[in-house]
């Protein structure tokens, strides 16, 4: 495949449930994929994009695409709790990043690549981070150019109950926050991974809170009188997210 020919590869780590995606691309995305909602908010033509359901047959050769983004999923990546696919995800993150080919780990994504390449995923002892909440840019983040031209601190959203526990000898920390103290990861020259949302707008966060309102009041995440205003607390970040998306492609990608 000639690098003229060549597209973004979204790695659609988002669930292995046929049924649960269904209802997050209705309810969530207004009938539209993810990779569809992940593709647009990159900007991207659908000539530059293509999706492949990572817990569904045979996975790609990374060198085969520009870059590897990787969004959220509902899997957690962490002892006891992993199917075959995912460890069929480590091999293809681990192959990529011997290729120098650029990921980009969103959430879900930045835990499939901390395990992957040899780091720990625990579940966060400060419970669920779901909020539309500050993250402050370390020294190392606000030189890197994934943040390039934003403000030390910026809103963002997340929506993760996992974490990265810590960070490997020459893996850098570039964003951190009071519930997601691994905020923004650099990984060598090529690999970027954010565990809050770029992608994600605040109707899509409010949406996301009606669907899992049953289990957020469940778990004592938020009460049922508290609810309404978990749902009105979500910001807009777009501008943040696009800024971020961009930068991606064009410092990560297209270099």
């Amino acid at each position: 495949m000639s690098k003229k020919t060549k597209k973004i590869l979204f790695l659609d780590i988002l669930t292995d449930n046929k049924y649960l995606r269904k209802e997050i691309e209705q309810k969530v995305y207004g009938g539209k994929t993810y990779a569809e909602e992940m593709r647009q908010a990159f900007g991207l033509k659908s000539s530059q994009f293509i999706s492949k359901d990572a817990s569904r047959g045979k996975l790609p050769n990374p060198k085969d695409y520009l870059a590897i983004v990787m969004g959220g999923s509902v899997k957690d990546p962490v002892k006891r709790q992993e199917k075959p696919w995912m460890f069929r995800v480590y091999k293809l993150i681990k192959l990529a990043q011997r290729q120098n080919v650029p990921i980009l780990g969103i959430c879900g994504g930045l835990q499939f690549t901390v395990k992957a390449l040899g780091g720990t995923v625990i579940y966060n002892p400060k419970g669920r981070n779901f909020e539309s909440a500050p993250t402050r840019l370390t020294n190392y983040g606000k030189r890197d150019a994934l943040f390039k031209s934003l403000s030390s601190k910026i809103t963002v959203q997340s929506s993760h109950k996992c974490i990265a526990r810590g960070l490997r000898p020459g893996w850098r920390l570039l964003a951190s926050s009071v519930k997601s103290p691994f905020d923004a990861i650099a990984i060598g020259d090529k690999i970027r991974l954010v565990q809050f949302h770029p992608e994600i707008r605040a109707k899509n966060a409010k949406a996301l809170a009606r669907m899992r309102k049953s289990a957020l009041i469940a778990e004592g995440f938020v009460s049922e009188k508290d609810f309404p205003q978990l749902v009105k607390s979500f910001k807009d970040t777009k501008k943040v997210g696009q800024k971020i998306l961009g930068n991606f492609l064009k410092y990560f990608v297209q270099k």
